[in-house]
């Protein structure tokens, strides 16, 4: 590998991460109907870790409030089978 095809794919992941940013903190939802609570925790906490790297943290300051808002959701619209420790039948 090149030193130039090196960089031109970290400017490719770059631009890629921070499009990926500005779809996730648009006023539209971005998500997947398939895309499990779990994975979208997931993805916005590697973006949280790619932001921290680069010291951008106003971004990761939303990324965070963005990661409380889908846990929250998650812990709401849990069905009563998956929550464990809870006898939903008594």
């Amino acid at each position: 590998m090149t030193k130039e095809f090196k960089i031109n794919m970290d400017n490719y992941l770059d631009l890629t991460l921070q499009e990926a940013y500005d779809v996730l903190t648009s006023d539209t939802d971005p998500w997947p109907n398939e895309f499990q609570p779990k994975k979208k925790i997931k993805f916005i906490q590697q973006l949280m870790d790619y932001f921290q790297e680069r010291e951008e943290y106003e971004r990761c300051a939303k990324l965070l409030k963005l990661q409380k808002e889908v846990t929250k959701y998650e812990l709401d619209n849990r069905k009563p089978s998956d929550r464990r420790g809870r006898d939903q039948s008594k």
